[in-house]
């Protein structure tokens, strides 16, 4: 690809370059001519760390559609492929992955700086055609459904041969007309209001096509074991919009090992601990040397076998999710997890050598008293006893989601979230470094979950588009 000439366009075009340099590929992706841009509307960092991010390039690719991957970043304005840093503009259609509720501020800044009607009314027959994906759709819809020419709810494997063959055509309109006839798509601006969501096997099970150093799991390779979660944590959309939950074959995740022995792996599930056939993998993978890093696992699940395996890739630090302060409020949050469990495996990561672990939490409660957060301080204190030499905690205000049991909670106000964050503080300044997620950042993510239609347009003029 040619390099642009100014100076602006070139550090951008360099970047996306050395990003793409970095990158290992473990397996070829065809060659065709560029049609659709697959967005990951975050950094690249988070954008790596998907497996959908590979895994739709694959399934699109392989059937014969020209396809690259662009990403995020907020100082970025002509937006390069990471392949071969093609300018978007050259990009027919565009299909976005909505990840995560506050990505809507970065697709608005994308639509923006390239001249694309945040309303789909409002777009010519020049304009690229715009799709979208991912799991925010799957609690609500309705979010982008004035943005999107096209909605796609559920899990892209469904209807790839569908899709696929809609995104040949070369004609825009002829394009949208035979993508409507798909069960899956919705499309309030071409009035097609009935779809159905579907959630797809892991028959053929997912991987990552590269690696890079730059993900979230170093060098690593993702493999889907599982889709779903079979826990129903009243915080959390994925029990509730990913049913059934699949896991994939151990045999097929073992023929992956076998093929890129070479390689370390991430294995990717909504809890690997989850997974029924674990100890078959794991009984290769310490056979055969194989080092890994997982997504997420439950402590009380966890065994020493596990945590030694994972020490000795690159595991520094052994993370928890408590979730609530106390054991009250765990089941009030539906979290099926006892204290006495959450400690045996604290004490088998200091047994297998941690030093450092981290434990994510979740306040806001309306629910919770002095009693909760005394329980807490002393939780903490007894962590510190097991000898760990460096404790995290991550505290997070409760975002209340659509299509979960706490739909229709209220978030936790600024100023008494401040003051739950300052009383954490005072008790365990000394015991446990704190990190509090950014309120704005939580309230947004709130918001914007519950938005509708042209709501969203005058959300992101009222919060986005300011001088």
């Amino acid at each position: 690809m040619r390099r642009p000439r100014d100076e602006e366009s070139f550090k951008e075009f360099n970047y996306v370059s050395k990003i793409f340099k970095d990158e290992k590929l473990i397996s070829q992706i065809p060659g065709n001519l560029p049609k659709v841009a697959l967005i990951f509307p975050n950094d690249y960092e988070v954008a790596s760390s998907s497996l959908a991010w590979s895994w739709i390039e694959q399934l699109l690719a392989n059937r014969g559609i020209g396809v690259e991957r662009f990403f995020y970043e907020p100082w970025f304005k002509r937006f390069y492929s990471v392949e071969e840093q093609r300018p978007i503009d050259e990009f027919s259609t565009w299909l976005f992955t909505f990840q995560f509720e506050n990505d809507l501020r970065n697709i608005a800044d994308l639509l923006i700086k390239r001249g694309i009607p945040l309303n789909a009314s409002d777009r010519e027959n020049y304009h690229p055609l715009i799709i979208i994906g991912g799991p925010v759709n799957l609690f609500n819809v309705e979010i982008l459904s004035d943005i999107a020419d096209l909605l796609f709810v559920g899990d892209l494997e469904c209807a790839i041969d569908q899709v696929s063959q809609a995104l040949m055509n070369d004609n825009k309109f002829e394009s949208i007309k035979e993508t409507l006839k798909i069960p899956q798509v919705y499309s309030k601006v071409h009035g097609k209001e009935n779809f159905k969501n579907c959630q797809g096997t892991l028959d053929i099970v997912p991987f990552s096509h590269f690696t890079t150093p730059h993900s979230v799991f170093k060098n690593k390779l993702l493999v889907e074991i599982g889709r779903g979660c079979i826990r129903r944590c009243a915080f959390c959309v994925t029990g509730y919009t990913k049913k059934p939950v699949k896991f994939a074959n151990a045999e097929s995740v073992i023929e992956i090992f076998r093929k890129y022995k070479t390689e370390e792996f991430g294995l990717i599930s909504a809890t690997i601990t989850d997974y029924p056939y674990l100890n078959t993998l794991l009984d290769h993978m310490e056979r055969e040397n194989i080092k890994f890093s997982v997504s997420s696992m439950r402590v009380d699940d966890v065994n020493e076998r596990l945590l030694k395996m994972l020490k000795v890739t690159d595991h520094k630090s052994f993370t928890v999710a408590p979730e609530g302060i106390s054991q009250r409020i765990r089941e009030i949050m539906l979290k099926d997890i006892t204290q006495e469990g959450i400690f045996n495996g604290l004490t088998l990561g200091r047994n297998v050598g941690f030093e450092h672990v981290k434990l994510y939490y979740i306040i806001g409660f309306s629910e919770e008293t002095s009693e909760d957060y005394r329980e807490f301080f002393w939780f903490i204190d007894e962590v510190n006893k097991m000898g760990y030499r460096k404790i995290t905690l991550s505290i997070n205000p409760l975002v209340p989601k659509p299509k979960t049991p706490f739909e229709y909670r209220k978030m936790i106000d600024r100023k008494d979230y401040e003051e739950r964050i300052k009383y954490i503080k005072k008790n365990l300044q000394d015991k446990a470094k704190i990190y509090a997620e950014s309120y704005k950042e939580s309230f947004m993510q709130y918001q914007i979950s519950r938005l509708k239609g042209i709501e969203t347009i005058e959300f992101i003029k009222e919060n986005f588009m300011k001088k």
